[in-house]
């Protein structure tokens, strides 16, 4: 996955483009999108 950061140098979100993949995590809460051939699936996962 490729990291995407801000002008500040901090972690955004990474990108998977591959499998159209992104992943945020903010919070103990991971979101990840991926984006298919027409829709969008979209999975929350609660981490420690």
């Amino acid at each position: 996955m490729t990291e995407i950061r801000n002008s500040c140098g901090k972690l955004l979100c990474r990108v998977d483009c591959n499998t159209k993949t992104v992943e945020i995590v903010i919070k103990g809460q991971k979101t990840l999108i991926q984006f298919l051939d027409n829709d969008v699936k979209v999975e929350n996962i609660k981490i420690a």
